[in-house]
């Protein structure tokens, strides 16, 4: 016999619980990809906001939702690794900026094959373009509540 879970009270009939519960799962799927094409997803994740261009360290933060203490330790790493370097700010003679070197774009372009190909594993092609509307879907979503496009 199959538990029902209620439906969400806010919008009747749609209940995202599976879709959270996949989510955890599909964050280990990535995490592991990340790990053996050589960095972890918070280093992902920190190279992927810096692809749009160089930013500050005091962005970075809340945009990759780590704390201050763990982006100093993912930028001291990446930067030790050659993925990434420090840069003046011209505007701002104390101010320094943190961009992707051409090796940190690599190693992000290396991580979302790597992902790919392990997602393309589990589902069959027409599957997995079956849930393009839904990853258009949630990232316009999350693009207006976070105030931009990256």
């Amino acid at each position: 016999m199959a538990i029902q879970i209620a439906a969400n009270p806010v919008t009747p009939g749609v209940d995202f619980s599976d879709g959270i519960r996949l989510l955890a799962r599909l964050a280990r799927v990535a995490e592991r990809s990340c790990q053996e094409s050589g960095i972890s997803l918070p280093q992902y994740r920190l190279l992927v906001s810096l692809s749009a261009g160089p930013r500050r360290a005091s962005e970075l933060a809340a945009h990759v939702g780590v704390s201050r203490p763990t982006l100093t330790s993912l930028v001291d790493g990446l930067e030790h690794a050659g993925l990434l370097r420090r840069v003046p700010v011209p505007s701002d003679r104390r101010g320094i900026q943190l961009e992707p070197t051409e090796a940190g774009q690599k190693a992000m372009e290396r991580a979302e094959e790597v992902m790919q190909d392990r997602l393309l594993q589990l589902v069959d092609p027409e599957a997995a373009s079956a849930a393009g509307p839904l990853i258009d879907a949630l990232r316009a979503a999350l693009d207006r509540e976070r105030g931009d496009a990256n």
